[in-house]
């Protein structure tokens, strides 16, 4: 078992020089299910809630002169890191994220599911967020470690947030994660794993956080949940964090779930449980991106037909799965943007059939703006699948 490490002699000096702050862990115990445990609903406070949204607007890089964080603002790491995330954000909301929310609120209406199911997903929030802001839950898997909340009384900002914007730098730039720069810059050195950049993201979209569990799948199947900002042991099993948050113009709160999970099929035979956590969400929209074309091959079969069977709506670039997967007796399909043929890393992984769709020119809509591989506007694709009513009484539950 690992030890969390976010209270000792560093936390106490944080209290010292900060004052009254609310005390972490000490909310209202709640009662867990697989859909999550109670906290207030959007509207209320509860002076006893942990400072989560603190910590959020802080490794965003936002000022909160009331904060719990609000002493180390004039740290010259966190001004540097500030000034860093208002340019790059401001760009990246311009050329990218403001013509997704408009295409999506246009294209993606029907998509209705409480739950969206991303995959591969590593910490990439912001993408699935503002393709499906309506929704109730998100659920991310992915292989990167859940990490931990850091702990700037520690006075290592300037490692921290130096390692943060290496890890965001190719999402902002490209809008995909590389797989190879995440596995070197989390979980390593001051950048623990995925939380920090979810809390991030969560921030700049202007999303309040609630409260932050840790959350493991023991062996047994059983549910371990505990403080994000509190001491304590973490057991072994599958781990995740649990994030509860409210959103402007939301009326209810939402949650996002981060797993780390391998997705082969070795991995998913292994951990029934977890597959049926899984599907207790219900019928969910599914969504991929720059998924590394892995739903090609035999050894990630479970996850790709998971997907089929649990998905009332599928959106996905061409790395998704394969389009021969999705058989016209039970999915209406729409297309965007442009194929032509995979980057040259995945050219064994051109989809013919794909081809001659695109070339035909039928009912292909365009696409403003750039996604997955291709991410330049006018270069990407997606495709939006959606289940036939006949077929949905028979989605397993």
């Amino acid at each position: 078992m690992r030890k969390t490490n976010l209270f000792g002699t560093a936390t106490l000096v944080l209290f010292l020089a900060l004052g009254p702050v609310p005390a972490f862990g000490a909310g209202p115990e709640a009662v867990c299910t697989p859909e999550g445990c109670a906290v207030p609903k959007s509207g209320q406070t509860d002076q006893r809630l942990p400072a989560y949204n603190d910590y959020a607007r802080f490794i965003a890089g936002l000022s909160n002169p009331k904060g719990a964080l609000a002493a180390y603002e004039d740290k010259p790491a966190w001004v540097r890191h500030a000034r860093f995330s208002d340019h790059n954000w401001e760009r990246f909301t311009r050329g990218r994220l403001a013509l997704m929310r408009e295409w999506a609120a246009k294209e993606l209406g029907s998509a209705t599911a409480a739950t969206v199911f991303y995959p591969f997903s590593g910490p990439d929030f912001v993408n699935v967020f503002t393709l499906f802001p309506h929704a109730k839950t998100y659920l991310l898997i992915a292989l990167e470690p859940v990490g931990e909340m850091p702990d700037f009384a520690a006075r290592n900002e300037q490692n921290f947030f130096s390692s943060l914007q290496r890890s965001l730098y190719d999402l902002l730039q490209l809008d995909f994660f590389i797989t190879k720069k995440m596995k070197s810059s989390l979980g390593k050195g001051e950048l623990k794993g995925a939380l920090p950049v979810l809390m991030f993201f969560l921030a700049r979209e202007q999303a309040t956080v609630l409260d932050v569990q840790y959350w493991v799948m023991k062996p047994d199947g059983a549910i371990a949940e505990s403080p994000a900002l509190g001491p304590g042991d973490r057991p072994a099993g599958i781990p995740g964090v649990r994030i509860v948050f409210t959103s402007p113009g939301a009326t209810e709160n939402k949650t996002l779930y981060y797993f780390q999970f391998n997705l082969a099929n070795d991995s998913f035979g292994r951990n029934e449980q977890f597959v049926s956590f899984l599907k207790s969400f219900g019928p969910m929209t599914s969504f991929t991106k720059a998924a590394s074309y892995l739903m090609f091959k035999p050894h990630f079969s479970a996850i790709r037909q998971f997907i089929l069977d649990q998905s009332l709506y599928v959106l996905q670039g061409d790395s998704g799965i394969p389009l021969r997967y999705f058989d016209p007796e039970g999915w209406d399909l729409r297309f965007y943007g442009t194929y032509s043929c995979p980057i040259a890393l995945f050219s064994n992984c051109h989809q013919a059939d794909m081809a001659s769709r695109y070339r035909r020119g039928q009912d292909i809509q365009p696409l403003p703006f750039g996604i997955g591989y291709r991410h330049r506007a006018r270069t990407s694709n997606l495709m939006f699948a959606s289940k036939k009513v006949k077929l949905v009484a028979g989605i397993p539950n």
